[in-house]
């Protein structure tokens, strides 16, 4: 018999392979939970990761480049429009980053607005040689990726530049098998920051949502949806966007950097704070690319994807979501908090989500316990680390996953 404490409140349950009990007092605190800054400080605290952006670090300590052949170009697609922040701020300064990390070996050729794919057909476009690096959520897939779902659990980390850095160590002795056998290999985790609701009309109490048709993805997060009393409606990023302008969908479930680029939160006219889940937003990578780079330039596109990682976690759902947020309130959006009372239910009726998860992927012979064992002890390493010192981990010591 294990046991999970959630926010103070102790939930049994049966892991059938668990070899040790396992207590994520510490994870699943979303007192923690650091994302929701404001501008100021969230342009403070990521320092490093602009600079880096910026190309200041691409000459520190820089891997060799061996290779003298023609440049390899990779292909770069993704489904938000090329107007979007985490496009402008992020993606476009990073490519040039990896551009004169690799002294010119490795171009890029990125299009978006799901121009090239439909936004959940990237794994079928990785192995037929449309695109080289693009969005595979692993929120799109369940049945695909069934232990990564559980870096998705209510309140798990406390920040998206901790569940960056914790999901990137995870990989290697959880999620890898998952992701080669589909045909491709990964390029990059990175956790999100924490999803709350966008809706027409206010919701201040448990009450009020309670039968409320919610946009989100399903899966863990469907679970906690349909916890709270409301009913998860799943798809894909723009048809949710149109269901929610049309009135199909009473709320939105998102985070405030991609309800800016959906155009979600100015239209909102309420944000209700909730925070218990965030996505892992997986970046996944043609084999065939991959194995067609020497190992040099192997190297430094694996050191560029870690740096990455990171940089996009802190700069767009960190730096972007708070600036968000300041368009959001322009606009009208009204902030909603919950009361203590509703919090302490919230609290009871997500609690079993874990315990489920757990059972069930114990049951099918899947490591959950060992993983979330894992998330416990990683936690600790990293809690007490600033965006900065992550950022600086990420470039100057990456993680490895021996590809």
């Amino acid at each position: 018999m294990n046991v999970l404490h959630f926010h103070n409140v102790k939930l049994e349950f049966r892991a059938a392979q668990a070899v040790r009990a396992v207590d994520i007092t510490p994870v699943n605190d979303m007192s923690r939970n650091s994302d929701d800054v404001d501008s100021a400080e969230a342009y403070a605290r990521c320092r490093v990761a602009r600079d880096w952006l910026t190309g200041q670090y691409a000459d520190v300590s820089p891997l060799p480049v061996l290779y003298s052949g023609a440049p390899f170009t990779m292909k770069v697609t993704g489904h938000p429009p090329e107007t979007a922040s985490v496009v402008r701020e992020v993606f476009k300064p990073a490519f040039k980053v990896l551009e004169r990390m690799t002294r010119g070996k490795i171009l890029v050729d990125d299009r978006w607005g799901a121009s090239v794919h439909a936004e959940r057909e990237a794994v079928a476009a990785l192995r037929d040689g449309r695109t080289d690096f693009a969005p595979c959520y692993s929120a799109w897939d369940n049945e695909t990726y069934t232990l990564v779902q559980g870096l998705r659990l209510p309140g798990l980390f406390a920040s998206a530049e901790i569940g960056t850095a914790i999901s990137e160590e995870l990989y290697s002795d959880f999620f890898r098998a998952d992701v080669e056998k589909q045909g491709i290999v990964m390029g990059r985790l990175k956790a999100t920051s924490a999803f709350h609701l966008f809706s027409m009309k206010p919701i201040r109490t448990l009450a009020d949502l309670q039968g409320l048709r919610i946009g989100g993805n399903d899966g863990i997060e469907g679970n906690v949806i349909r916890a709270l009393g409301a009913i998860p409606v799943p798809g894909s990023s723009l048809e949710k966007k149109e269901a929610f302008a049309s009135g199909a969908l009473d709320a939105m479930h998102i985070s405030d950097g991609p309800a800016e680029v959906f155009g979600i939160g100015t239209k909102a006219r309420y944000r209700t704070s909730l925070g218990l889940v965030r996505n892992n937003t997986e970046f996944g990578m043609s084999r065939t690319f991959w194995q067609s780079l020497p190992g040099d330039l192997q190297k430094i596109l694996h050191a560029w994807l870690r740096a990455e990682a990171q940089a996009e976690c802190q700069v767009f759902y960190g730096l972007e979501g708070a600036r968000a947020r300041d368009k959001f309130r322009a606009a009208g959006c009204e902030f909603i908090e919950f009361s203590a009372n509703d919090w302490a239910q919230i609290r009871q009726r997500v609690a079993p989500v874990i315990g489920n998860f757990v059972t069930s992927e114990e049951g099918a012979g899947r490591p959950a316990a060992r993983m979330i064992a894992a998330i416990e002890t990683l936690t600790k390493k990293y809690q007490n680390k600033s965006p900065d010192q992550l950022m600086v981990d990420a470039i100057a010591d990456p993680i490895q996953w021996g590809q």
